[in-house]
């Protein structure tokens, strides 16, 4: 294993020995507008005492010397460990002199030169354990100390860290060194150094907090800072209520591009992905997951800075929680009432998607290394974890919920803590035993399967039962308790009414609902129709039918649900694929979150699971986009819909582009759309292509032209793209995702297929030569359609692969073996999953 990939004992191990004082960081970057330039001087300063004389300090980088208390000190560094002995017993200072790499792929201190207007920016992101690539330090959550940031950079730039500048000096014409106040004690991924000529908005909350808003300047049109900073004052009011006044300062929130997430919450100065500065009209349901992710990141501020996960296994103890704040904020707090909507036909059908896997995990997990702590932000961790978070309010009460939280965050404040540390927290405030519920919810992996036996006598319920069931990946004897409730609906002409709802509590397998007896029969049956829990809803043949032809008149929420229910009879063979698609055009789906949802979900169905609808697909696409309201965010969904089926059934779009559509803006998203589709279909132009390019010569638009290159149906097209996005340090993260998107373009497997043995005959290589960012997107991406059983055979082949690589390859053949079931149709016997 390489050194670069610290294990929990080692770090462990460390932790009990080494305790650090305080952290003392200069970073020059001076020079990062000089391309030519790819390091930058980093001298880091570590106050500890160590009860043991030999240690190792972590730094990614050049080692230029070490000294002890100002004396120089020997050491061997390979690359990622700095090797120490014979360190004094009394506290002492380690001084590391060295320099770090500009980043390209979005892992320690990102570089970006804006083709716009050519001004370089920087930003860095370090979770899970990248702080090592800028600065020597100990990178392990639970070590944590206070921080004095330096920066220095052109005078002219924006130079920000976690805490407010302190002191500014001239050091040459031109340029300056930036002191930061000290941070409150720190874990090291959570500090964060930002510099830049970046566009500026400032604001205040209750005149005490000072609050930023920042972007690249030729973003600074998209930067909507009314409703960015409505969000935040709206978040910081529900928040500090809840928990207890915000403990870090000032509240900056910077908007950087080819970033590798939706945002990182740094305290004080929060990174967001600029994809949350709308260039096309954002729809609804976009709206809420900007502001969703934004008090997101504020939960954090509490959940994972104020109190961090001691290791990478309790990484719930912040994400699960955040994500669960995310949607209960947006909706509390900022006004957007269909957030639970949202989550429930996005982030959750992930978090079925994942937890169906044989990778599945507790939400709890077992992470032994970074590697695996790497791909442990996942659904599972975040929406599967929310979920269970939205049971556990619901046991024990929301007011008994916060006050749980309030005596954990005064009881670890500025520390490290566990699973055990909150639920003793919890168990302080709750009337309720909650030891059960962590064993059923936290420890275990994979999720029931819900469903609903009733029987009609006479026109009405002589007896419904639900029962508990489990297939899948996961613990099948796991006993999860399921608070749910159970709708029944009838129709009502055309439409599906509710007419009756009934609370259930599911504690075994089988659960008779009293109340429903008596009742009217149903045309539906719809457990879970509120969402309130974490389970497969599985469909009699009756509500299955009947939801295909009217799901559009339920109610939102309980449309999501019952969406989600079709999807996995899709993937479980009980469900045709092109009668999925059919409830799709015919539904008249208006939420903006649902449709979105769905319109990705029938497109799956056409592109990995069926074959021979494609060209009703693309006419029926066209038929709503022709009958949506003029001007309306579902015009614009099925607009993009349509272009992406043209792709899989050529039909020329141009017309789109022409503005033949009423009331549609054809916007830079659309037109990207466009030439996408015209480029897949092998009628783009290299002419035409660079035309669109110049009337979008910026960052995404160069992005979106790299995409639409690669998607063009030519063999040596497919090979550039595979050649490029596999050359070590030679593409960008979002280049290389790009050229991922356009090898990978709809419709063109035969043109991949020669790719295939050589993607897995590169497997291994790929994982060790490319950083762990760029080799999982090549890794998944890479992976050929049709390639399960040689995916088969090479986990096989390879037991001693490293576990993350197996994993994602693990995931990659289960889904391509998904989609071989599928498409054989129902009469194949079910695939056996290793």
């Amino acid at each position: 294993m390489s050194s670069a990939n610290l294990t929990q004992a080692e770090t462990a191990h460390r932790a009990s020995a080494v305790n650090v004082h305080s952290y003392t960081v200069d970073v020059d970057v001076r020079d990062a507008r000089d391309q030519a330039s790819q390091t930058f001087r980093v001298t880091s300063t570590i106050e500890l005492t160590t009860a043991k004389p030999d240690t190792w300090v972590d730094f990614i980088g050049e080692v230029d010397d070490v000294l002890v208390d100002g004396e120089a000190w020997p050491f061997h560094h390979d690359g990622a460990r700095i090797q120490l002995t014979g360190l004094p017993a009394e506290r002492c200072a380690v001084t590391v002199r060295g320099r770090g790499h500009y980043s390209r792929t979005g892992e320690g201190l990102h570089r970006f030169v804006d083709p716009a207007d050519g001004e370089t920016y920087l930003y860095t992101q370090y979770e899970p354990a990248d702080a090592r690539r800028v600065f020597p330090n100990f990178e392990q959550p639970d070590m944590r100390a206070p921080f004095t940031f330096s920066l220095t950079g052109p005078s002219d730039w924006w130079l920000g860290s976690n805490q407010p500048e302190a002191s500014r000096e001239e050091v040459e014409p031109g340029v300056v060194r930036v002191e930061f106040s000290p941070t409150p004690t720190l874990s090291t991924y959570i500090t964060c150094l930002c510099a830049g000529p970046y566009h500026r908005v400032d604001d205040t909350w209750r005149g005490k907090i000072e609050l930023a808003l920042l972007c690249r300047q030729s973003m600074a049109r998209y930067l909507d800072a009314e409703e960015l900073f409505r969000l935040t004052k709206a978040g910081l009011d529900w928040f500090t209520e809840a928990f207890g006044e915000y403990p870090w300062g000032k509240y900056d929130q910077i908007f950087v591009p080819e970033y590798n997430l939706g945002a990182m919450e740094n305290p004080g100065l929060v990174t967001f992905t600029e994809s949350y500065l709308f260039r096309s009209p954002a729809t609804p349901a976009q709206l809420q997951a900007r502001a969703n992710t934004l008090v997101h990141e504020m939960s954090h501020m509490w959940f994972g800075d104020l109190v961090v996960p001691r290791w990478w296994g309790d990484l719930w103890l912040k994400e699960s929680f955040a994500e669960f704040m995310g949607s209960h904020v947006s909706v509390e707090a900022c006004g957007f009432k269909e957030g639970w909507v949202n989550f429930a036909s996005n982030r959750k059908v992930g978090a079925y998607l994942a937890d169906s896997m044989p990778t599945t995990h507790p939400v709890v997990a077992d992470i032994p290394d970074l590697e695996a702590a790497k791909t442990n932000f996942d659904r599972i961790t975040y929406s599967k974890g929310a979920s269970a978070l939205t049971q556990l309010v619901h046991y024990v009460g929301l007011d008994a919920f916060l006050a749980g939280c309030r005596r954990y965050f005064a009881q670890h404040a500025f520390g490290a803590a566990t699973l055990a540390d909150f639920i003793a927290a919890l168990d302080a405030e709750a009337a309720r035993d909650l030891s059960g519920w962590v064993e059923a919810w936290l420890r275990t992996a994979g999720h029931d399967t819900l469903s609903a036996q009733t029987r009609v006598e006479d026109g009405v319920i002589a007896e419904l039962l639900v029962r508990r069931d489990f297939e899948g990946a996961g613990d099948p004897e796991a006993d999860r308790p399921h608070a749910t409730t159970v709708g029944l609906y009838v129709l009502d002409g055309d439409r599906l009414v509710l007419d009756a709802r009934h609370e259930v509590l599911v504690e075994g397998p089988e659960t008779p609902v009293a109340e429903a007896v008596g009742g009217r029969a149903p045309d539906v049956v719809l457990v879970n129709d509120l969402d309130r829990t974490f389970a497969r809803v599985s469909l009699d043949p009756h509500s299955r039918a009947t939801l295909l032809d009217h799901i559009g008149s339920l109610k939102a929420l309980a449309r999501a649900v019952a969406w989600s229910a079709l999807w996995a009879d899709v993937r479980a063979g009980a469900l045709p694929p092109a009668d999925f698609v059919g409830a799709v055009l015919s539904s008249g789906e208006r939420q903006t979150g649902v449709l979105a949802s769905i319109l990705q979900r029938a497109l799956v169905a056409l592109d990995r699971y069926s074959d021979g609808h494609e060209a009703r697909w693309r006419d029926g696409c066209r038929a709503n986009l022709m009958a949506a309201e003029p001007g309306s965010a579902e015009q614009m969904l099925w607009a993009k819909a349509y272009l992406s089926a043209a792709s899989l059934a050529p039909e020329d779009v141009r017309w789109v582009l022409n503005g033949e559509v009423p009331g549609l803006d054809v916007s830079v998203d659309i037109s990207w759309a466009a030439w996408e589709s015209l480029a897949t279909q092998g009628s783009a132009t290299d002419v035409e292509l660079d035309a669109a390019l110049n009337a979008d010569d910026t960052a995404a638009g160069r992005t979106a032209h790299l995409r639409a290159v690669h998607s063009r149906p030519d063999a040596e097209v497919k090979e550039e793209a595979w050649r490029r996005a596999h050359s070590v340090g030679g593409e960008t993260n979002d280049a290389v995702g790009a050229l991922l998107a356009g090898f990978n373009a709809l419709g063109q497997e035969h043109l991949r297929q020669p790719f295939a043995e050589r993607y897995f005959e590169r497997l291994e290589s790929v994982w060790r030569d490319q950083p762990i960012e760029i080799a999982m997107r090549l890794v998944s991406g890479g992976f050929p359609a049709d390639g399960h059983e040689d995916g088969y055979r090479w986990l096989a082949e390879h037991p001693d692969a490293p576990a993350t690589l197996r994993r994602l390859v693990t995931e990659a053949t289960h889904e391509s073996a998904v989609a071989d079931r599928v498409r054989r149709g129902p009469d194949v016997g079910p695939a056996t999953f290793s």
